[in-house]
């Protein structure tokens, strides 16, 4: 073995030695080690307003002189500033208000760094080749709240109140957290919003604290005496905004103080986590599945060893090759998703940078090793929010009140054998070719977070989709216009017109799926 080789096996174990003896301090001191298990890549944790990301970097190795320290100092950077980007990509899906996302203030995404000042490593691992991966915290608050919601403390809530907080039960709805989410009456009108909170308190804890049960309500943060009521609904204009009863909303359009204060907590639905390894086994190379709104794709790489490497090293060396030819195959299958008859994705001027942060963030749901060098890759990435985002589909105003005047709680349009492909903006058309439901229906918050259309396989299976509700009118396609894009109702199914025209509300909120056995796969 020759001076050169030798010299970095004892680079190497070096740096393993000493991180095995010198552990991050932010990793012992800080409260999000146990999150960080949980991280692949990243997600927004709204339960602890902020976002938590996983950071990968390989240090340059090449040269043997080099400090560890030094070498140890560019992984943790190199690692952070991919965390950051990360981040970047998952801030401009978040809801800022009921018409606002973060994306709608590019300066703010591209400068992330500079208004984060207090993240924090939750926690890093180091690897044998000289890879290291960090979770890192970032906090939705601070000088990032501030820019993200500059009405804050426009109309700050100062008035006495028998009660000294609000808890809002929203756990039986499919409500969408928001940095900002409103609060509206029985007829629409605001009665909670970002200018109803001070700004220093935004700027410190955000303008709501929200729990996934009413026993993880703090006492201490709501004060004695709050105010308990339960959300009845969902502002049509979007699913950030909850609709109280009139006796609520009686003590809340006074402006109590409690408002001012961010004395807010809200009870949302646990969240969903996007699952995959059970349809890892089915990507055998792209898989687009509508029902469950996710693409996955398996990737494939092989790496040659001239030298003897333990097997953490080829373990990390092959699980990056294999991940590296996933991303690109999930850029590649995402950007040719259809928007309509006549376009994709990739017909979008913003559609590469924007779906490279989704790539970027996506989740694995298995890896395969073989002892060739081989390794197999599935990962996994959404399809919600493309629609918004890069196809600027939904339209930007609507009902402020979800208004059904009959007892109906959906639509189901059933396509099964016509040969119907799923597509981001479906159209119902009557006979006469008049539009009777469409993206240009549906307000934009709600595509951003539902799409325009669910997709399902089967009529029973639709019936049993929340999406759709108890009692959704279902309708039949007759068949698939020159457009592919459209479907055209049956002539039996005229007569149910008027009921459609009645749930406008319900429309407009997206509570539409399509049966069609294209739903599962492409």
């Amino acid at each position: 073995m020759d001076m050169r080789a030798i010299r970095w096996a004892v680079l190497i174990l070096a740096i393993m030695w000493l991180l095995s003896i010198a552990p991050l301090k932010a990793e012992a001191e800080d409260d999000c080690g146990s999150i960080a298990d949980k991280i692949s890549h990243g997600e927004i944790l709204w339960t602890e307003n902020a976002i938590i990301v996983q950071g990968t970097a390989a240090p340059n190795l090449s040269d043997p002189d080099k400090p560890v320290s030094a070498i140890k100092r560019e992984a943790q950077r190199a690692a952070t500033l991919d965390a950051y980007t990360k981040v970047a990509g998952i801030l401009a899906g978040i809801s800022v208000t009921s018409d606002t996302l973060a994306a709608d203030s590019p300066e703010v995404i591209s400068r992330i760094e500079a208004y984060v000042q207090h993240s924090k490593i939750c926690k890093a691992k180091y690897y044998a080749d000289g890879g290291v991966d960090i979770v890192v915290k970032v906090p939705l608050t601070g000088e990032l709240a501030k820019a993200l919601l500059p009405l804050a403390g426009s109309n700050v809530a100062t008035s006495k109140s028998e009660f000294t907080g609000l808890v809002v039960d929203a756990s039986d709805l499919p409500f969408a957290p928001a940095l900002a989410p409103r609060l509206l009456d029985p007829s629409g009108s605001v009665l909670f919003s970002q200018g109803s909170v001070r700004v220093e308190v935004i700027e410190k804890q955000g303008a709501v604290k929200y729990v996934q049960s009413p026993r993880a309500v703090n006492k201490d943060f709501v004060g004695t005496k709050p105010l308990k009521i339960k959300a009845v609904g969902l502002g049509s204009l979007s699913p950030t905004d909850l609709v109280v009863d009139q006796k609520a909303a009686s003590v809340l359009s006074r402006s109590p103080a409690f408002l001012g204060d961010g004395k807010v907590i809200i009870i949302i639905p646990l969240i969903q986590r996007l699952k995959c390894k059970d349809l890892a086994a089915k990507a055998k190379d792209r898989l687009v599945d509508w029902e469950r709104r996710i693409v996955l794709v398996r990737g494939t790489g092989k790496v040659n060893f001239t030298n003897k490497w333990d097997n953490a090293v080829r373990l990390r060396m092959m699980e990056r090759a294999a991940e590296v030819d996933a991303q690109r195959g999930l850029l590649e299958t995402l950007l040719q998703i259809r928007v309509d008859g006549s376009k994709a994705l990739k017909d979008e001027p913003r559609a590469p940078q924007y779906i490279k942060g989704v790539v970027r963030n996506s989740v694995r749901c298995s890896a395969k090793y073989f002892r060739d060098g081989t390794a197999e890759v599935v990962l996994a990435a959404p399809i919600d929010s493309m629609a918004t985002e890069v196809a600027n589909l939904g339209k930007q105003r609507g009902p402020t009140l979800t208004v059904s005047k009959i007892d109906a709680t959906g639509l189901i349009i059933d396509a099964s054998g016509l040969k119907f492909k799923p597509i981001l903006a479906p159209k119902l058309l009557g006979p006469d070719g008049t539009e009777i439901y469409g993206p240009d229906i549906v307000a934009k918050a709600y595509v951003h977070q539902y799409g325009v259309a669910g997709y399902s396989s089967s009529v029973d299976e639709a019936m049993s989709d929340k999406r759709t509700g108890q009692r959704p009118i279902i309708v039949d396609a007759e068949k698939v216009a020159d457009d592919p894009s459209h479907l055209v109702l049956a002539a039996k199914d005229m007569n149910k017109l008027g009921q459609l025209k009645d749930i406008v509300g319900l429309l407009s909120q997206g509570r539409v799926i399509i049966v069609t056995e294209h739903a599962a796969n492409k």
